[in-house]
């Protein structure tokens, strides 16, 4: 073994304490990781990873800190207190940060760049206070059948909101679809196969900031339909309902009326950000058909809430809605029924009919 090995031994294991300090600091080291990862990542993901870097670490004099001679402690002591300072940081908001911290080091000590410690991440993670992480789980409930009855009514017979009509008409036919909100806003009528009777879902509405070589960003947050969904298993075909036809039909008639030259479903005349206009749209639908507020991402949980109910397998929910993994479905997408007692009713009664009671 050579002594550069032997060395090396000593450093990991905290037998010699280092004396070298290299000139990296976390800040540099954050920035070679993040440039390496802009090549392999997607523009919405990097945008996440700068905002939680910018939030925790850009200011801090962790970012100053050599990473030759940075200790278990040290990181400790940091995470702590960011942890302490934000007041109730999620344990989603702490696995971003633990990237943000975790990637760089693991990823400046496989290039060997210096005396970068082998740090003992399960220790660390120990050594949090996780009294202050807040539960981000929310309790949430599929929309009523009442509410989805009365806002059909209200947009197809009603017209309750004829700006927005073809949003509108989207996003009630998003109840028989189930799609995320970037892939509704990126439905066009091309993705339509009446022969086959599909869906073809293979695009998304994303965000993003454009970056140079170094990874700054370049202007402003751009918004763009990129042909691939949030993941591989998001490419998928969804059955045609008779109702969605009947939908797609009324769509199809308000673009001939007005003369629409768009290829997309959302389309009501104006060339807007289409993702934050159906959300837009949504909050002011429920307003105008009085009933309570729900986002786009209740619908497609409601979606999901009601196939389960009625005996539609899991593993085909799950394969409708694009997850790569069942527990994704069924720990985040069948939801509660409670306050929903008249189709709870109507379960009850056909799952529990033992005998009829004589009259």
């Amino acid at each position: 073994m050579t002594e550069a090995e032997w060395m090396e031994i000593g450093y990991t294991n905290r037998l010699i304490e280092s004396t070298k300090d290299d000139g990296v600091c976390f800040a540099d080291a954050f920035w070679k990781w993040f440039r390496m990862k802009q090549a392999s990542i997607k523009g919405q993901s990097l945008d996440r990873i700068e905002v939680t870097y910018n939030r925790y670490c850009r200011d801090a004099a962790f970012a100053e800190k050599s990473v030759s001679v940075m200790t278990d402690a040290n990181i400790i002591e940091f995470l702590t207190s960011c942890i302490s300072e934000a007041g109730s940081m999620t344990y989603k908001e702490l696995a971003r940060l633990m990237q943000v911290v975790r990637a760089p080091l693991v990823y400046l000590r496989d290039l060997e760049c210096g005396v970068v410690p082998l740090f003992d991440w399960d220790k660390i993670k120990r050594n949090l206070p996780m009294n202050g992480i807040a539960n981000s789980r929310k309790c949430e409930f599929a929309v009523k059948q009442a509410d989805v009855a009365r806002m059909f009514g209200l947009v197809v017979h009603k017209r309750i909101y004829p700006e927005k009509e073809c949003a509108c008409l989207l996003l009630c036919m998003n109840f028989y679809m189930g799609l995320r909100i970037g892939e509704l806003a990126a439905l066009t009528f091309q993705d339509f196969d009446f022969e086959r009777n599909v869906i073809r879902v293979h695009k998304t509405e994303t965000k993003y900031f454009s970056r140079d070589a170094n990874g700054a960003r370049l202007g402003t947050l751009t918004y763009r339909v990129a042909d691939n969904c949030k993941t591989v298993y998001s490419v998928r075909e969804v059955p045609i309902l008779q109702e969605v036809k009947y939908l797609y039909d009324k769509i199809r008639e308000k673009h001939d009326e007005l003369g629409y030259d768009s290829p997309y479903l959302c389309y009501d005349g104006v060339d807007v950000v289409r993702v934050t206009s159906l959300d837009h749209t949504l909050r002011k639908l429920c307003k105008l058909c009085e009933i309570p507020y729900f986002n786009s991402h209740a619908i497609r949980k409601t979606f999901a809430t009601r196939l389960h109910f009625h005996g539609v397998p899991t593993r085909v929910i799950s394969d409708l809605l694009g997850h790569s993994e069942l527990a994704t479905t069924e720990h985040n997408y069948i939801l509660n029924y409670r306050n929903n007692y008249e189709d709870a009713y109507k379960h009850m009664s056909q799952a529990l009919n033992y005998f009829v009671a004589e009259k």
